[in-house]
Order: structure tokens, then C-alpha cells, then sequence
């Protein structure tokens, strides 16, 4: 089993799937987000964690479907939340169907998750992943939360912010290779071990995902560069730039920050400057790896061949080498 082929029954569904779906006015919008462009990696979790004891991966593609439904339920609201113009580099769902369409339609999604999961759990397995699911769904309304929060002060201390960024994104991607072990018939020790190699790579995907924010290629990520320097969100250059900084620039970042009436390319250029100043971007990067070199020291705890563990460092390659 390789990514490729787990890639290609994963598209296969769901392109299946959406050809036979109503085109009712609360699924459009569904249809829609689903249909923007995306690596599906909380799938390729799933079907990975399958994979991993279990070859017959078309008995987890509904479960995966599933998570990936939340995940872009999560998107869609947070769209709103952040009154956000793109995703994925098209309009986002809220702007092109209506703000209350896209609340409605993002709710539906959240219960329709439950349906395609429990599709897939065996009997014995369910309250378990139901519990789980549950657990996590609510961690990742608590990361939100703060991540609110956090936009309502001037300074937040970068160990702050890689909690809620655990809480918000890491501990889905490690509960999406959790669930799929546990239907493949794994112990519940085995899949808290794939939980935590999940949640580290998970850490470092959100921290280059702010990286790239910034520093990515406009066309590959897919929304403004510097998007989150002009919605003052805390991300992890923020945080680690308000500790690099002397006070001086720190001070200047702070009045930046919040100012208003400055042109966005002038913004997110003064920015820039500050962060190059103290080499934030390398300092950033030497996160990155240090979250992806965790991850590999993780996999010894696992007991599985080398294929396997090939598997799952080909996921962190991948990611590791993402554009977008």
C-alpha cells in the first residue's frame, strides 16, 4: 500500500459520492467547499492508519469522508469568523451563498461527519471513536475560542499559541490516524502511539501553514500573502517575534499591528522588514524541524516493518514539502 494508491480510492469516493448527492440548497454550499482544491490530508490519515493493519482500505473511506467533512465544517465557519475573502483561492462560501446559508450548511456538515464515521466503526469500536471524535470536536472549539481571544491582545507568548494551535488543528490530524487504526482493528495503546506522532506533525504543518501565510507563493497557497499580518492574528511569527524582538521593535511591530490606516502592501512590507531583521524566518523553520524530527523519533515506539513506517514517513515528507 502506498500514498498514491490510499490518494487515488480517496478521490475516487468522493468523487463517487458528490455525483449522486441532491443539489439541494443546503448541500450547495457543501458541495462547493468540498470541491475547492485540497491535499485531503486528514483522509490520507485515516486510510493511513488503516492501512496500517488493515489492507481493504474501502471499508474506512466513509470514516475518512467524514472527518474531512468536519474539518471543512470548521473552514467554513472560520471563514466567517475571520471575515475572510478566499479559501483555497476561490471566493469563500460565505461570500458567494450568504453568510446564514453558510452557517446552516456548515452545521449540517458537523452532523453529517457522525453519519459517514459511524458507517465505517465496527460495533465494538464505536463508543470508543464517537468518544474520541466528541472529545476532539470540542478541543478544536476551545483552540478557536482562544484563538479569538488571542486577537484581542497585543502580546501572546509563542507557548500559548502552540497550545491552541495543538488543540485546533494537531490533534485532528493525530485523531484522524487514531479513528482509522482503531476501525483496522488496532489496540487502543497502538493508536494513542499514531495519535501522537498525528499530533506532532500536526504542529508543524500549522506552524508552516503561518509561514507560508506570509512567505508562500500567492498562487500555491491560495489566499492574499500576509493575509493574517493584515487581520493582526496572533500566529507563531507574531508570538516569536515579540520575543526576538528589542524593545524598540517590539514596539514598532506592536503600533503596526494594530494600525489601520496604512495601505496593505506598506503594512505587510514594514512587517517584513522587522522580521528580517531578527532572521525570524530561519528561526521559524528550525521549529518546523524540530516538530518533524519529534515525529520521526516517535515512529521507534511503534511496533510496525518497514514498510509501514515508510508509510508514515512519506505523510510527514509530503507535508514537510508542501507549498501550499
Amino acid at each position: 500500500m502506498n500514498i498514491e494508491h490510499l490518494i487515488s480510492s480517496y478521490h475516487n469516493f468522493e468523487a463517487n459520492l458528490y455525483a449522486n448527492e441532491s443539489r439541494s440548497g443546503l448541500l450547495a454550499p457543501v458541495e462547493y467547499i468540498m470541491s475547492l482544491k485540497s491535499k485531503r490530508i486528514r483522509p490520507l490519515l485515516t486510510l493511513i492508519g488503516f492501512s496500517l493493519y488493515n489492507d481493504k482500505v474501502q471499508s474506512c473511506l466513509h470514516a475518512a469522508h467524514g472527518l474531512e467533512l468536519f474539518h471543512n465544517f470548521t473552514l467554513m465557519h472560520d471563514d466567517i469568523m475571520d471575515q475572510a475573502e478566499l479559501r483555497r483561492g476561490k471566493l469563500a462560501t460565505h461570500l458567494r451563498y450568504g453568510i446564514n446559508e453558510a452557517i446552516i450548511s456548515g452545521d449540517a456538515m458537523s452532523i453529517m461527519s457522525y453519519e459517514y464515521i459511524m458507517k465505517d466503526c465496527p460495533d465494538d469500536q464505536l463508543r470508543t471513536i464517537l468518544q474520541l471524535f466528541n472529545k476532539t470536536a470540542i478541543d478544536i472549539c476551545i483552540g478557536q475560542q482562544m484563538d479569538m481571544e488571542f486577537e484581542k491582545i497585543d502580546v501572546v507568548n509563542s507557548e500559548d499559541y502552540l497550545e491552541m494551535v495543538r488543540l485546533k488543528t494537531a490533534i485532528f490530524l493525530g485523531l484522524a490516524l487514531q479513528i482509522g487504526s482503531l476501525i483496522a482493528g488496532s489496540t487502543f495503546k497502538e493508536s494513542e502511539l499514531l495519535f501522537k506522532y498525528g499530533e506532532s506533525i500536526g504542529l508543524a504543518f500549522q506552524i508552516q501553514d503561518d509561514l507560508l501565510d506570509l512567505y508562500g507563493d500567492q498562487n500555491d497557497v491560495g489566499k492574499i500573502n500576509g493575509g493574517d499580518i493584515l487581520r493582526n492574528k496572533k500566529t507563531i511569527l507574531v508570538c516569536k517575534a515579540n520575543e526576538l524582538c528589542n524593545t524598540d521593535q517590539k514596539e514598532s511591530l506592536r503600533q503596526l499591528l494594530n494600525e489601520n490606516d496604512i495601505s496593505a502592501e506598506k503594512k505587510i512590507e514594514e512587517a517584513l522588514t522587522i522580521f528580517q531583521s531578527i532572521n525570524l524566518q530561519e528561526v521559524i523553520e528550525s521549529e518546523i524541524e524540530k516538530y518533524f524530527s519529534l515525529a520521526k523519533a516517535q515512529l521507534n515506539e511503534l511496533a510496525l516493518n518497514n514498510d509501514q513506517l515508510n508509510l508514515l514517513e512519506n505523510i510527514a515528507q509530503m507535508i514537510q514539502a508542501r507549498k501550499s
